[in-house]
Formats: structure tokens, sequence, C-alpha cells
């Protein structure tokens, strides 16, 4: 954008139709190619949850066995309060390895990100961390919610950016329009006083007088006898 900006600066600086014009039809496919954009990605967010729908439920089982997956899960659950895919019970086919604390609830462990609220009771000198409320809702719904609605916000904002760069478009005609009318009454301008300064020249300098016809007569001379 820096770089198509550069033409409609230098050629208002410069009044160059032909630098606008270009800035302006520029300006126009950039317009048409984010309309374009913006309809794919609202026409394919179907698509988009489908595949995070796949993708979630894929990589579940490898939760305690892949640390992108762990550090994914944990970030998701936390961020969205949430806990599974569609609820608690999808960690029941998830069996945690020897010496992983987690939260048990129906014979199901369940990872700690997917605690709501906890406390700690002290017996002694020991401190004891107690789950004592889990998310309720599976973390899909509120995927499927973000993605809506980051949709929306997407289309509004690429709606007033066209809106913006629908202002520029015609601002941008309009001002090749007024340079081409500007140069072009400069030019009649200049024309107009080259005319009268070849009028004014030619007052200075008026044709003489036009003499009378001379008429040659033929001399017949008298000789004496």
């Amino acid at each position: 954008m820096l770089f198509v900006s550069l033409f409609g600066c230098i050629g208002a600086l410069k009044e160059s139709t032909c630098l606008v014009n270009i800035f302006a039809v520029i300006l126009s496919l950039v317009f048409v190619l984010e309309i374009a954009a913006a309809i794919a990605a609202y026409s394919l967010r179907g698509q988009v949850t489908e595949m995070l729908d796949v993708k979630l439920r894929s990589t579940l089982p490898y939760y305690y066995e892949n640390d992108e997956v762990h550090g994914a899960f944990d970030f998701i659950q936390n961020r969205l309060n949430c806990c599974g895919v569609d609820s608690y019970m999808d960690w029941g086919i998830v069996t945690p390895p020897a010496g992983i604390s987690g939260i048990s609830i129906n014979n199901i462990t369940v990872p700690n990100s997917c605690c709501a609220e906890s406390r700690y009771d002290n017996i002694g000198d020991v401190e004891i961390y107690e789950c004592t409320k889990l998310y309720a809702n599976g973390c899909l719904p509120r995927v499927y919610y973000l993605v809506y609605q980051s949709a929306g916000l997407l289309g509004a904002g690429a709606m007033t950016i066209a809106f913006i760069q629908i202002i520029g478009i015609v601002f941008s005609f309009s001002l090749a329009s007024s340079i081409r009318k500007a140069k072009s009454e400069r030019e009649r301008r200049r024309w107009e006083i080259q005319e009268r300064m070849i009028n004014a020249y030619t007052s200075l300098n008026p044709n003489q007088e036009k003499q009378a016809p001379v008429v040659y007569v033929p001399f017949h001379g008298q000789t004496t006898a």
C-alpha cells in the first residue's frame, strides 16, 4: 500500500493525471481483491470449523505424548473456559502416564487446565490442591463461536476499509479530472495572452497609407523649325 500511495502523492505534487489515474486504478484493483477475500473467508467459515473439529478430536489422544498438543489444549481450555471437545467426558479415552497428576471425576482423569475453581487446604505442613469446580462446556462450541464472531468482525472491518477506499477512488478520479481541467484552462489562457501580444505588436506597426497611383504619360517633345 505504501508503494501504491506513492503514485497518488507524486501524481498530486507533479499534477500528473497519468500517475493519479494509475493510483486510482490500482486502488480499485486492491478494493476488488479485498472484497473477494472477505467473501471467500465468510463462505469458508463452515469448512474452517469442520477442520477444527477434526483436529481437536484427532489430537486429543496425544495430549500426554506430544508437547505441542499438550500446550495447545491447555491454552484453549484456560482461555475459553472449557474442557474437552464436547465435554469433560472426552478425556475418558486418554490415560495419563504414571506420576502425572490430574483431576479425577467419575473415573475420568482430566487435565488441571479443566479446573474452573480451586482451593488449597493445609493439612499440617502439607498444602493440598483441590479442584472444586470443572468447566462444564466443551471447547468445540466455544471455538465455533470464536470463529463466527471473528468472521463478523473481519467482515465489518473489511467493509469499513472498503468504504474508505471507495472515497479514495472517487477523490482520485476527481483530482485527475480537476488537474486536466486546470491544465486545459492554463493552456487556453496562454494562447489568449499570446494572441493579445501578437495583436498589440501589430497595432504598433500600422500599414503605411496607400499612395495615389502614379500614371506615366508619354512625353511628346515639340521641334522648332
